[in-house]
């Protein structure tokens, strides 16, 4: 940038586990092995001819627990009376010295059926199986964006929620776009007086916030001596509420903001476009200078993107122009340029620079106004790295990295800057091969 700097089971449940609900948010093994004709040893010797006489109402002795459930459940709608059974039926099978009466009417004998007190069980189960039982659609991404953020500087990806998220120079908002569908909706809107960009965003994917680079233009208000403030937005992702709006200035008077990196432990790096510093803001909150230093310096514009090593061992800063590519210890905070085997530079348009950056399958893609070129490490610390190049339509801003591939931004920076016409603003998946 030029102004400026981008589940479900079905299951029934044992009697143990009806009443453990830990059981059944984890999804354990369930089985269920309660036969509903499968306690003889229950009842008394006296009782077998009425036994006999009831065993073809339950079915064979396979019956499932569910099945058995369901007969009980339908018989239990009558109040049980031994006297409403076929007596007959057992008189035809059995002899008259078999037919026992008072055996015949010892209720409670007969009917002390403990697999019917399982009921509740097959009733429990709905409630489990309110689960859905279809997995979860594959999430889908779309070649193009159009975005309605207008001069869109940075952006990021957030994969817990299949969103992209990017910024507007015109008017310091924030916008969030569907992956999926593409839908574009404000996410969040400056309301503080004055002239606002928002620029740099990363994403903390573990601790669900998003981090936002915001700068108060100052200019039009006479201020030419101190042109800019810079504030970090922190954003909760999943309610969309800002959390924190951090200025810079206790750690520099003048400081402005360009690029956020989140490091593992929740700290954000922040690089500063006008001065070759770099900050760091603790996840409690507290704000210092993590390195100053003249490598980060620029000519017309310093500090325009930020990067951490996945293996955390540095950052990487993007000085626009003249182009380079900065490493800074996060253990030693020892800056030196990374070292470069091929073209760093992009040419036209006027004022064109290195303007956003993302790690890529092992590889860093820096997005020049009218260029991508891809960085690869040759020392396994990044101090130096080898470059392939191939040309882009011009006006990108920021390269956003998803599971989907990278996305170009075409922010459009230069013609902000110069009140340029514009083309429609877009994240357009990027297929070039170097």
């Amino acid at each position: 940038m030029v102004t400026v700097s981008p589940r479900g089971y079905r299951r029934c449940a044992t009697p143990a586990q009806a009443s453990d609900p830990l059981a059944i948010l984890t999804g354990g093994p369930i089985a269920s092995s309660h036969r509903v004709c499968e306690h003889p040893a229950m009842l008394q010797a006296r009782h077998l001819a009425l036994l006999l006489a009831m065993l073809p109402a339950c079915g064979d002795a396979g019956t499932s627990v569910t099945d058995a459930a369901v007969d009980v459940t339908v018989t239990a709608d009558a109040p049980p009376d031994v006297t409403s059974q076929d007596v007959s039926a057992v008189d035809t099978a059995r002899s008259d010295s078999a037919i026992d009466v008072p055996a015949a009417i010892d209720v409670p004998a007969a009917i002390d059926v403990p697999v019917a007190t399982d009921v509740p069980v097959a009733v429990d189960a709905p409630a489990v199986t309110d689960v859905p039982v279809v997995p979860d659609a594959p999430r889908t991404f779309m070649g193009t964006y159009p975005l309605a953020a207008r001069f869109p500087e940075g952006g990021t990806f957030d994969p817990g929620s299949h969103r992209f998220f990017v910024g507007s120079l015109a008017d310091g908002s924030v916008h969030q776009v569907d992956a999926t569908t593409g839908l574009d909706e404000v996410f969040y809107r400056e309301t503080a007086p004055g002239l606002w960009w928002t620029l740099g965003m990363d994403v903390d994917v573990a601790r669900r916030r998003l981090a936002v680079c915001s700068m108060e233009d100052r200019r039009a208000a006479g201020e030419s001596n101190h042109p800019y403030d810079g504030y970090v937005l922190i954003f909760d992702l999943d309610t969309g509420s800002r959390v924190a709006r951090i200025p810079l200035a206790p750690a520099f008077a003048r400081a402005t903001c360009t690029d956020v990196a989140f490091s593992a432990d929740g700290g954000l790096y922040v690089s500063d476009r006008e001065h070759p510093r770099i900050y760091r803001i603790e996840p409690g909150g507290a704000l210092s200078t993590f390195v100053t230093h003249d490598l980060l310096s620029g000519g017309a514009v310093g500090q325009n993107a930020l990067v951490v090593l996945p293996d955390q061992s540095a950052l990487l800063s993007l000085i626009y122009l003249p182009s380079r590519l900065v490493r800074v210890g996060l253990r030693d905070r020892a800056v030196a340029n990374v070292s470069l085997r091929g073209t760093f530079f992009d040419g036209l348009p006027l004022l064109s620079g290195a303007d956003g950056m993302t790690l890529s399958g092992g590889s860093l893609l820096v997005a020049f106004t009218s260029q991508v070129t891809r960085v690869t490490p040759t020392l396994a610390d990044w101090s130096a790295a080898s470059t392939a190049t191939v040309d882009v339509p011009a006006g990108m801003t920021d390269i956003v990295h998803t599971s989907s591939g990278d996305y170009l931004l075409n922010g459009q920076a230069v013609s902000f800057a110069f009140d340029r016409p514009t083309t429609p603003f877009q994240l357009v998946r990027f297929l070039g091969t170097f």
